[in-house]
C-alpha cells in the first residue's frame, strides 16, 4: 500500500533563557511511500529535527503532518504510540543496542510488550539472516563491530514491518565500506517491499544515490530534486 506524508508550513522553535531558536521554518513537502528521500545541509540546518518530528517523537510548534489522510498531530497516548508502531521504524547513528541483550534479543525488543500475529522469534531469525548476521544472534552488542551492531538495529528498525523507515545519520559512525554497505541494504529492503526511506546524511556520495535529495539550511528547504538515475 502506498502511503503519502504530507508536511504544510511545519514550524518548530524551542524556548529557554528568554531565547527564542528556530529549527523549522514554513516547510512544506510530499513524501512519497515509493522514494528513498535524502536530506542535507550543515550542522543546525533542522535535518534531524524534521525526522524527528515527521517520526512523531517530537511535536511541531506549527503546521501540519499527515501521513495519508491522518493527521498525526491529533493522535495522542496510547494512540499515537501504536501508530508510530505500526507504520514507523527508525535507525540511529548510535545503534542504541541495549547492551545486556543478545543480537536477536535486541531485533526482538520492539515486540516484546505487544501481540503479534507472527512468531516474534522467527520474525527477529528471518531479520537477522536478511542482514548477514543470522550466525551473531546469540553475541552481545560489545562482542560485534560497528558496521555490525548497525546492521543488527536495521533489523530491529524493521522487525514490525513499517512503511517507513526513518534514518538519522545511520552510516555515521561508520567506515565508507560499511556505510556503503548499511545503505545498500536500506536500499535493497526499499526495493523489495516498498518500504519508503527518509535518510539523513552528511554524505554527499550516498545522497547521490536516492531517489529524491532535499537541502536544508537553517530549517529551511533551499533545495528539493528528484534525481535522474541513468
Amino acid at each position: 500500500m502506498t502511503m503519502n506524508i504530507r508536511i504544510e508550513k511545519l514550524s518548530k522553535t524551542y524556548r529557554g533563557d528568554g531565547v527564542i531558536t528556530t529549527a523549522l521554518e514554513d516547510v512544506t513537502l510530499l513524501l512519497q511511500n515509493n522514494e528513498c528521500t535524502s536530506i542535507v545541509g550543515p550542522s543546525g540546518s533542522g535535518k534531524s529535527t524534521l525526522l524527528q518530528v515527521i517520526g512523531t517523537l517530537d511535536a511541531p510548534t506549527a503546521g501540519m503532518i499527515a501521513y495519508d489522510d491522518v493527521d498525526v498531530g491529533k493522535l495522542k497516548g496510547k494512540t499515537l504510540a501504536d501508530f508510530r508502531f505500526a507504520r514507523i521504524g527508525f535507525i540511529f547513528q548510535h545503534f542504541h543496542l541495549l547492551p545486556t541483550l543478545t543480537a536477536l534479543e535486541n531485533v526482538m525488543s520492539p515486540l516484546f510488550p505487544r501481540k503479534v500475529s507472527y512468531d516474534k522469534k522467527e520474525r527477529a531469525q528471518e531479520l537477522l539472516d536478511w542482514v548477514g548476521l543470522a550466525h551473531k544472534q546469540d553475541s552481545l552488542p560489545s562482542q560485534l563491530s560497528g558496521g555490525e551492531q548497525q546492521r543488527v538495529a536495521i533489523a530491529r528498525a524493521l522487525v514490525n514491518r513499517p512503511q517507513w523507515l526513518l534514518a538519522d545519520e545511520p552510516t555515521g559512525n561508520l567506515d565508507t565500506n560499511n556505510g556503503e554497505m548499511v545503505f545498500q541494504l536500506l536500499r535493497k529492503y526499499q526495493q523489495e517491499y516498498g518500504t519508503g526511506i527518509i535518510f539523513v546524511t552528511h554524505d554527499e556520495h550516498l545522497a547521490g544515490q536516492t531517489d529524491r535529495r532535499i537541502e536544508m539550511r537553517d530549517g529551511r528547504v533551499i533545495a528539493d530534486i528528484h534525481l535522474t538515475k541513468l
